[in-house]
């Protein structure tokens, strides 16, 4: 239970009834996931979680997957095989749903994570769909081959300059998707993140933890050193057996595990960078969510509570 009397039936959960959603918002490591533990505890809360990998079975330990009790609900944990797909729009239609659900029963939704792309996509819209041209992609993985990705972002930058600026010239797979969009619709893929600087389409509390670099360099050090120790890598072999899918094998930190698990790296080795990626991960999360509009920062001690801080979480929602 939250500290400072929060329960079921509080004043806490009457004045969310019909208020916006609220969103627990911050980089990996931050805490979200005990701390929203509280406040769903103390709101008749369920936990929607906006992770692109905490949704696939068998990964828990490595997207650092909440552990739900019996007595809060979470959603989109654990429910895809690693051989299936999920995107920004498969989030925002399933949040859709899940919001109504639970509405429907008298609980309260809390949308609870650190991928700040389906954030974003569920806020503010994801446009018209434009779909994959499976020959148009393997033309241009065939000429990023030949040539080198940033052949594609040349294009990209002759066609849409703004949309080039935004993508690293080795990122190949998002320049496919912006020349991809372009010959679609003949239109500047940067066009279609246009509704991003629209109103948002529903109403939500943006609430974010903040750490000080240190001490979430602390945090995600503390945390590696924990998964390898619960068995990361028998985790990591289990999913790479099952074929995972091309979104399922960007989670961090898998590709690092495979070289372990065929000899090329040593365990040592995996633990530092594994480190390191994900510190640098968390500055990237960091900088998106603080494009956010309209987005309370919580600064959180090193020694805070997390019982306190969902008092401080719960303390700025509406009245």
């Amino acid at each position: 239970m939250c500290g400072g009397g929060y329960h079921r039936g509080s004043h806490a959960e009457q004045r969310l009834s019909h208020a916006p959603t609220p969103c627990l918002l911050g980089a990996t490591a931050s805490g979200k996931s005990a701390v929203a533990l509280g406040c769903a505890r103390a709101t008749r809360g369920e936990v929607l979680a906006c992770d692109a990998f905490s949704v696939y079975r068998g990964l828990a330990l490595l997207s650092a997957a909440p552990v739900a009790p019996p007595e809060v609900p979470h959603h989109l944990v654990g429910i895809l095989d690693a051989g299936q797909r999920f995107s920004a729009a498969a989030f925002v239609a399933a949040a859709d749903r899940l919001l109504e659900d639970i509405r429907g029963r008298g609980g309260t939704p809390w949308i609870v994570g650190g991928t700040a792309l389906y954030l974003r996509s569920w806020l503010k819209g994801l446009g018209a769909p434009v779909a994959r041209d499976e020959a148009l992609r393997e033309r241009l993985k065939r000429e990023a081959n030949e040539q080198g990705p940033q052949a594609l972002h040349a294009r990209l930058l002759a066609l849409d300059p703004a949309r080039a600026l935004q993508v690293h010239p080795h990122d190949e797979r998002r320049l496919i998707r912006a020349l991809e969009i372009i010959a679609a619709t003949g239109a500047p893929a940067s066009a279609a993140r246009g509704q991003w600087e629209a109103p948002d389409r529903v109403p939500a509390r943006l609430v974010g933890l903040s750490r000080t670099l240190d001490d979430l360099d602390r945090r995600i050090a503390q945390r590696t050193e924990l998964i390898f120790e619960a068995g990361v890598l028998e985790e990591a072999r289990a999913f790479l057996a099952a074929d995972p899918s091309p979104e399922a094998r960007k989670a961090l930190g898998l590709e690092v595990l495979a070289e372990v698990l065929a000899a090329s790296r040593s365990e040592a080795s995996a633990r530092e960078e594994i480190t390191r990626l994900t510190r640098r991960f968390a500055r990237r999360q960091l900088t998106f969510f603080r494009s956010f509009e309209d987005v309370t920062w919580l600064d959180v001690a090193p020694d805070e509570p997390n019982e306190r801080t969902a008092e401080r979480v719960l303390a700025l929602l509406p009245p």
